[in-house]
Formats: structure tokens, C-alpha cells, sequence
């Protein structure tokens, strides 16, 4: 049976996607960098898996590269398994925040990503500078409260809500309560072009 891997090498994992999505793309580490708004320094340390990146640097080269941050999290599967097993994935802690993230769903799962997050007590994540992709997010809280915040809308979910938005505008996912919230995060493509908010 497969163990998780730990935190290391999953920046391997991220290291090693980030080189090979940019060499299909032709960008040199200048051009994703003007892409994408990390900077060219930042980036060569990530793809020599020297830094530990953030999810909203993360979040900002997956769109650049035009993936969801889950992809930077998977190793290319030629025949993916239909079955992802919890015991055997990996769980990234957040450097700055402390959030800890999961994919959920099985690798290459229609495009679909599924992915169970932690935010702690207290903490939050803004993603700030987002770079549209065509995909709609759909976030499903199953324990605690957390706080959105997208187009000028703030919206408090507590277990069982769901909220749907595309990734178009700044995005911040708040816990400003004394307990962990706990949440799935489920990125749906959508090429139709119609915005939901």
C-alpha cells in the first residue's frame, strides 16, 4: 500500500509540474513571470523545489500555465486509478496560513478538481491578482463558518452551505471564528461563458 507524501515531496511533485507545463507551453521563466505576476526568482526556486510556495503564488502560476491549483499537486498518470484513497494522499500545509489542503477527487476526474480544505481559527486567504480561467468553484462547507468575499459580496456559510462563483474576480476565504472551518472546494470547467455569482 502507498503512503502519503509528505510535504517535501509534494514541492518536488510542484517543482517538476511547473517545469513541464511551462516547457509545453514555450514560456521561458520571464514570460510566466510577466504571466502570471510572481517573480522570475520566486519561480526558479520553485521549480528547484527551494521554496515552499504559498497557494495564492500557486494559484497565480496555474492559471498562468491554465490549470487549477490541484493539477500543481499531481504527478501525470498515463492510466489514472478511478479511486483515490485518503490514506495514500497527500495533505499540503499552507507555509503562511496553516491551511491544509487535499485532493480529493481521482486524478484527471473529467477535469473536475475536488478538494477538502482546512482554514484554522482566525486565519485568512486572499487571492488577490486573479487570472481568469474558465472554471466555475463551487464551495461546500461541511464544519465551522467561513467568510467570502467575491465582487463586492461578503457571505458567511456555515455547515451544509454551498456557494458557487467563477474565478474572475479577488477572492478571500476568511475564518474569523475560534474553531477550524472545514470545507470541499469543487472546480467544475465551464466553457459555456455564463457567469454565476
Amino acid at each position: 500500500m502507498e503512503t502519503a507524501a509528505a510535504p517535501d515531496d509534494l514541492d518536488q511533485v510542484v517543482a517538476q509540474r511547473v517545469r513541464e507545463l511551462r516547457a509545453a507551453k514555450g514560456l521561458t521563466l520571464d514570460q510566466l513571470a510577466a504571466l502570471s505576476g510572481v517573480s522570475r526568482a520566486m519561480i526558479s526556486r520553485i521549480e528547484r523545489a527551494e521554496a515552499s510556495a504559498t497557494a495564492v503564488l500557486l494559484v497565480k502560476l496555474g492559471a498562468a500555465l491554465g490549470v487549477t491549483l490541484g493539477t500543481l499537486f499531481e504527478k501525470p498518470q498515463p492510466k489514472p486509478d478511478p479511486v483515490r484513497r485518503a490514506a495514500t494522499t497527500a495533505v499540503r500545509t499552507d507555509p503562511e496560513t496553516g491551511y491544509t489542503r487535499r485532493n480529493v477527487a481521482p486524478p484527471n476526474a473529467s477535469g473536475t478538481d475536488i478538494v477538502e480544505v482546512m482554514l484554522p481559527a482566525g486565519k485568512r486567504v486572499a487571492y488577490d491578482n486573479i487570472v481568469v480561467i474558465p472554471v466555475e468553484q463551487f464551495v461546500w462547507v461541511l464544519e465551522g463558518t467561513l467568510t467570502l468575499s467575491y465582487d463586492g459580496l461578503v457571505t458567511d456559510l456555515g455547515p451544509g452551505d454551498c456557494r458557487v462563483m467563477r474565478l474572475d474576480y479577488p477572492l478571500v476565504f476568511e475564518n474569523r471564528t475560534d474553531q477550524p472551518a472545514r470545507y470541499c472546494v469543487v472546480l467544475v470547467p465551464n466553457t459555456s461563458g455564463g457567469l454565476r455569482r
